[in-house]
């Protein structure tokens, strides 16, 4: 069965892999030449606004600054940076940015890019760290027409959404028995929701059987998805968006008050299953339906009230998924990062293959693919050096990282347990993380690519 789902599965991806070349024709820039300095003494005053100051933002930015700083000349930029905290969130720090009158505003997180979009529709938004740029710019498709990945307004910039046909080839390639996918979620996590329909709708070309499970965020971290004003369940103004259905920014009122209200009920999200799925994954030529069947007729009758008090834990919810699927897959940027020592201790237990959609998570999972967010902020640079150039920045489209340069990576002490040996094509987590310089595999432009 495996091969037959290579084998359908890579079909499907070369289709995609051409689509792609076609339509990711990249415009490079050229350096910028301001008429109106003859003695060249122009500076560009860039407000970077951090969402959270972490690694991975940081490399963003750094890649940002590189990249002006070579098509511009470092001397001709002045990079002042902002960053949240407990006590300045992202809607104070884009205000004390603009009080600064910057010429283009880099944001790096949903929750500065928000802030930005709102405070300003003048200044130039460049901005990554986004897996979603459609959804939190809350673009709409009119006409049924597809989203051509303009923002028609003073907004561009890079995702960071990993290449999800490229996490569909690790799971299949990293999988000797690979019958069912699980997949984990959270209603408040959009983003997360967002690529696992991508990635169920590849299981569905391939008629690979998948599931999802609802696994409730903790408290803190639902706390960080609020302030990125993008969640499916509290009230708000804001509506989940959907990879499948798009945006429904009906609300439904709370009592006589119109204005705070729950999101409509397409974007509270419940866990859903393939239309292929038959009950879990087989085990000694028996599926878990037919022992759950079993297992209730040895079992003593409870009653409803009892019933209905038991409420799933985290542990229980991670069994069940454990004991049905072959593969669990966890996307980019997930709020469930805080829970997955216990997520981990189990699915290792039960020796089921993770698929991490980033190394944050890299510990408790099997494999992973790295992208360098510095060659992601390389790439938004090019984009600003465009808008200094002269371009409409509504007119320049929103792109995604050069999957190409991914790495895939295994975690080696869960492989050892596994018992699985992973080809030469594949780095050692560790190994890699320990060794790797930000910015490494990014070719840099200078003045001598062009002569």
């Amino acid at each position: 069965m495996k091969k037959r789902i290579i084998s359908v599965l890579l079909v499907g991806l070369l289709a995609v892999g051409l689509i792609a070349c076609q339509k990711n024709s990249k415009k490079e820039p050229e350096n910028v030449n301001n008429e109106e300095s003859s003695e060249e003494d122009f500076v560009y005053n860039i407000a970077a606004c951090l969402s959270e100051d972490n690694d991975y933002n940081r490399n963003l930015l750094k890649g940002f600054e590189d990249c002006v700083g070579d098509y511009v000349g470092a001397d001709h930029i002045k990079v002042t940076v902002y960053t949240t905290s407990e006590d300045m969130a992202s809607d104070d720090v884009v205000k004390k940015a603009l009080a600064t009158s910057p010429d283009m505003i880099f944001t790096a997180g949903k929750a500065t890019l928000t802030s930005a979009t709102t405070a300003t529709e003048a200044i130039p938004i460049v901005a990554t760290g986004i897996v979603d740029f459609k959804g939190t710019l809350r673009i709409t498709s009119l006409d049924g027409k597809s989203w051509d990945k303009t923002t028609g307004r003073n907004v561009t910039g890079v995702s960071s959404k990993p290449s999800i046909v490229d996490q569909v080839s690790l799971m299949i390639e990293s999988t000797k028995d690979l019958q069912t996918v699980g997949i984990l979620f959270s209603p408040e996590d959009t983003d997360a929701i967002y690529q696992n329909e991508i990635f169920e709708s590849y299981l569905d070309q391939a008629g690979i059987p998948w599931k999802e499970y609802l696994i409730p965020a903790s408290d803190s971290a639902i706390g960080g998805a609020e302030d990125q004003n993008s969640t499916a369940l509290t009230p708000s103004k804001y509506t989940a968006y959907s990879a499948k259905t798009g945006i429904d920014d009906t609300v439904i009122t709370l009592g006589d008050d119109s204005i705070l209200g729950l999101n409509s009920p397409s974007s509270t999200r419940v866990a859903e299953q393939s239309a292929f799925w038959t009950g879990g994954k087989t085990t000694a030529g028996r599926t878990l339906a037919d022992e759950a069947e079993i297992a209730e007729e040895e079992e003593p009758e409870k009653s409803e009230e009892s019933e209905s008090e038991e409420e799933p834990t985290l542990e229980s919810r991670i069994q069940e998924a454990c004991d049905e699927c072959s593969v669990i897959y966890i996307p980019f940027g997930s709020i469930l990062t805080d829970q997955m020592d216990v997520i981990g201790s189990i699915t290792t237990e039960s020796q089921v293959v993770v698929v991490a959609g980033d190394t944050t998570i890299a510990d408790n999972a099997l494999v992973t693919l790295f992208t360098d967010p510095y060659s992601l902020g390389y790439q938004a640079g090019k984009k600003a050096v465009r808008v200094f150039n002269g371009d409409d920045i509504a007119t320049i489209k929103i792109s995604n990282g050069d999957s190409d340069d991914d790495v895939k990576l295994y975690n080696g002490a869960i492989a050892e347990k596994y018992g699985i040996e992973f080809p030469k094509s594949f780095s050692e987590l560790k190994d890699f993380l320990s060794t790797y310089e930000y910015g490494s595999s990014t070719t840099r432009h200078s003045e001598s690519e062009e002569e």
